[in-house]
C-alpha cells in the first residue's frame, strides 16, 4: 500500500520506529483525505513534527495540499487545491424548527481545513 510506502520513508526522518503497533490505525487512514491529526496519532508524534512530515511528503511529492471549505454544521460544502480555487458561495443545510433549509453561504465566512491527498 501507498500508504505504508511513505510511512516507512519517513521512518528516516522519525527516530524509532513509527509504526510499530499502529498498522491497524494506518490501514484505516483514507489515502485521498489525510488531516494532519491524522499523521500525529499514527506516528505518535507532536503537532510540529507531524507538519513537518507532512510538508516533506508534499516536497517529495508523496502527497498534495488541498483545502475544504466546511458548513456550520461540519459537512464539508467544497473542496479545492487552493483556497482561491473554492466557490465563492456554498450550500449548506441549516435545521430551523425542525426543518432542514438549504442555505447559501459566503466561503469567506466558513473555517477552512487543510488535507492531503496521495499522489
Amino acid at each position: 500500500m501507498l500508504l505504508t510506502k511513505f510511512f516507512d520513508s519517513i521512518s528516516k526522518i522519525v527516530p524509532g520506529s513509527p509504526l510499530s503497533g499502529r498498522e491497524e490505525a494506518l490501514a484505516r487512514l483514507n489515502p485521498d483525505k489525510i488531516y494532519l491529526e491524522n499523521v500525529r496519532s499514527v506516528l505518535g508524534v507532536s503537532s510540529g513534527s507531524a507538519q513537518q512530515i507532512i510538508d516533506t511528503a508534499v516536497r517529495q511529492g508523496i502527497f498534495e495540499r488541498y483545502v475544504e471549505v466546511v458548513c456550520p454544521d461540519g459537512a464539508v460544502a467544497a473542496s479545492a487545491k487552493t483556497e482561491s480555487e473554492l466557490p465563492e458561495i456554498v450550500h449548506c443545510w441549516k435545521e430551523e424548527e425542525g426543518h432542514l433549509e438549504e442555505r447559501e453561504i459566503p466561503t469567506s465566512t466558513l473555517p477552512k481545513v487543510t488535507f492531503y491527498r496521495m499522489v
